[in-house]
């Protein structure tokens, strides 16, 4: 096979020997002791083999001119997007899109490919590892966020200057999506097939919600912030861990509350996101107005609304009432115009609200 040394992706796309493989299985020892023995024609042949995949689609049979055909159709597709640095293939159909976007990336892209995988970082790391299986690669270069739409109906909404990788089709035991930057996903509930996000040094695991995850390489921390649902997070300290991750346990989340993991340390802390929102409103009290209330209703009516848990004495307590228009301002002013009241603060750990007080006369 020393033939196949100088070979770019092009030349292993319309090579019948490497489509009988890629189609076939065709002599399978015999190229995976090519790959360990050429180690510098993994990435060309990797790229090819998912290009021929995409080309391929669900059908049995693909002729060797049928791929010369539509290859060509890739090239000319990107041609005709007038640029090879930065070109949007949302809107084309099926495989064409995906083939022409791992064609641009990976043969007309080279330094910029290259530069990928001469990376070391996790996202990297992690995508490399599931070479056995074809994984989608996705990458927002616009100044827009992007609306992907995954295999199993979740989506995603994929911010600036983020990828997304994901395999063609799930596995039917769990649902893996890898992140390099910031996205939003909304994930189709289904409790017999976890859904799992790896993005540098942070797992999330869901079975149905909706949250947002931010992990650009060069943030020092990894952040998910969670909108509905609950989810569970956990470092991503080993491959074993990786390998078996759903027998971990994490630290879970629920709506309003956020999960940081400093990339150094490897620490997770949770607390109350900075503007949380109003999950339930009350039917009876829109506006939030009270009329000497005892405090310890109004905390209890502002837990329902926000999904947060507000822990204070209700002995120190028991003689605190307020009377206020607390409106529309956002919670943690509500809690400050309370807390003047009663001559207390308060401060958010782990997730939830602390009142500290004296009590009332």
């Amino acid at each position: 096979m020393n033939n196949y040394n100088d070979f770019g992706i092009e030349d292993w796309l319309n090579d019948a020997k490497f489509q009988n493989w890629v189609f076939r299985r065709d002599s399978d020892l015999l190229w995976k002791k090519y790959i360990e023995s050429n180690p510098a024609q993994y990435e060309n042949m990797e790229q090819a083999r998912k290009i021929l995949l995409s080309i391929k689609g669900d059908l049995d049979i693909v002729t060797p001119q049928e791929v010369k055909v539509r290859v060509s159709e890739i090239v000319e597709s990107l041609d005709d997007s007038g640029s090879s640095n930065s070109v949007n293939f949302w809107w084309k159909p099926g495989w064409l899109r995906v083939a022409a976007t791992i064609l641009l990336v990976a043969g007309l892209g080279g330094i910029f490919w290259k530069n990928v995988f001469q990376n070391s970082g996790p996202y990297y790391t992690l995508t490399k590892s599931h070479a056995s299986e074809s994984l989608d690669e996705l990458i927002n270069d616009t100044d827009q966020s992007q609306l992907v739409n995954l295999p199993d109906g979740s989506s995603v909404i994929l911010q600036s200057n983020s990828r997304i990788s994901f395999p063609h089709k799930f596995n039917p035991e769990k649902r893996e999506v890898y992140l390099l930057g910031e996205a939003f996903f909304e994930v189709h509930k289904n409790p017999h097939q976890p859904f799992y996000v790896y993005a540098n040094e942070l797992i999330t695991k869901v079975l149905g919600t909706s949250f947002n995850v931010r992990a650009y390489e060069d943030d020092k921390e990894v952040s998910v912030v969670v909108k509905t649902g609950k989810v569970s997070v956990f470092a991503q300290n080993s491959r074993e861990a990786i390998r078996d991750s759903r027998s971990l346990n994490g630290m879970i989340l629920t709506p309003n509350q956020q999960a940081t993991l400093g990339r150094r340390n490897l620490q997770i802390v949770r607390k109350v996101v900075d503007q949380p929102e109003i999950l339930n409103l009350p039917a009876d009290n829109q506006n939030f107005s009270f009329k000497r209330k005892s405090v310890a209703s109004v905390f209890e009516l502002l837990e329902k609304a926000y999904g947060v848990d507000i822990v204070f004495d209700e002995d120190l307590t028991a003689n605190c009432t307020i009377t206020a228009e607390l409106g529309n301002e956002p919670l943690f002013e509500k809690l400050n115009m309370i807390c003047a009241v009663m001559e207390a603060n308060f401060e958010s750990i782990d997730g939830q609200i602390i009142i500290n007080t004296k009590g009332c006369k």
